[in-house]
Order: C-alpha cells, then structure tokens, then sequence
C-alpha cells in the first residue's frame, strides 16, 4: 500500500520516495540498521517518530511491526496471518560461547564460512547486531522466509511469535540458518523465555506475528 507516510519514511532514508517499498527501500533500512550504534541511529530514529513508536533509534521487533502496519494497511494481508504456527526444534545462537567459538576459529585463518560452522559472529544476515540482551531476534531456514515472503531480504526484520513452555515472546527476524525445522533464539529472546545457552528444545512453536 502506498501512503504518505511511507514516501516520508524513503525520503529520509535518500531513495526514491514513489510510496512503493521495495528491494531498494529495504535495503536502505537495512544498512541504517547496521550503522546502529550504542547512542542509537537518528535516522532510525526519525521514522520511529513517523510511525508513532519510541524515537530511540533502534530498530526492533515494535517498530518493524508498526512498519509492517503502515505498509500492510490495516495488517489483514500479512500480518497476524500466522495460524497455529509451527513446531520447531529452538537452539540458541550469537550466544559469549557462539561468539567466542567464532572469534578462535578465526584466529587461525580460516573462513567466516568455516567458523560459522562453529560459532557465531554476532552480527546478522541484515545488518542488525544479535549478540545482545536488549531486543529479541530469531535465525529461520530461508525457506520459512521464502514461503511467507516471497524472499529472504523480504523476510528481513519481520516479526514472530515464539512460544516456549506456554511463554510467547515477539521478536524479530535478523539472522538464516541452515537446519530445516528450527528456529535460533539469540540472547534476548533467550532470556525472555527463561533460557540459558547453549540449549536445544523441542518443545516450540512459532508463527509470524
């Protein structure tokens, strides 16, 4: 849906502002995204104000959300489309063990893609930083992504529910992973639903918020 407001949202963020949000539009969120720092990004935080969330630059599973309204109308196309959700196995990732395993694997000069196979770097496919406490993010199998969305990037930041022992959280999509049937909880999300890394439940669902 085309609406003024979005046309604001990509005139902030310098692409063309025709009210259309595509690849060229996410990727420019994307990449304010990842130059989020510890004050916070004021672009970010510019249409956090837009969009009638807190301004406080950054992006996380509210402001995604509030952005999926305003792109999605009234949300009855996409969001709160999720149904009964999904079993999954839940494993944890972007974990100080993760991270830890990453960095020394790295140090003997090998590649990120043969460290990712033991670790974490912390950072996520769309830019956003995992490795923390304060917002919660999930890893999907690009398929989920693709099935819902249409593509990976256009899975980026969006928002599900994960239920765990009859506890549900939101948090948002920041990261792929490569096992098929499961969903990667990052330390926020973890901690939320009282869970300390590393862990593998199987006990989970999850659905798109």
């Amino acid at each position: 849906m085309s609406t003024p407001r979005v046309k604001k949202i990509q005139t902030i963020l310098g692409t063309q502002p025709d009210g259309i949000w595509g690849p060229k539009s996410q990727k420019a969120l994307n990449a304010e995204i990842g130059r989020t720092a510890g004050q916070g990004n004021p672009t970010l935080a510019k249409i956090q104000k837009l969009l009638g969330v807190k301004a406080d630059g950054f992006w996380g599973p509210v402001s995604q959300q509030a952005l999926n309204d305003e792109l999605d109308g009234d949300g009855s196309a996409t969001i709160g489309s999720g149904g009964t959700g999904f079993k999954a196995e839940a494993s944890s990732f972007a974990d100080p063990a993760d991270v830890k395993a990453f960095e020394k694997c790295k140090a003997t000069g090998k590649t990120d893609q043969s460290c990712f196979k033991v670790g974490d770097n912390g950072i996520g496919q769309f830019g956003n930083i995992t490795a923390q406490t304060h917002t919660p993010m999930v890893a999907l199998h690009k398929d989920d992504m693709i099935a819902k969305w249409g593509s990976v990037n256009a899975a980026a930041h969006r928002v599900v529910n994960v239920t765990i022992n009859g506890k549900t959280i939101q948090a948002a999509v920041e990261d792929r992973l490569g096992v098929a049937g499961r969903i990667d909880l990052n330390p926020a999300a973890a901690q939320q639903l009282g869970l300390n890394p590393p862990f593998l439940v199987k006990n989970c669902i999850w659905s798109w918020a």
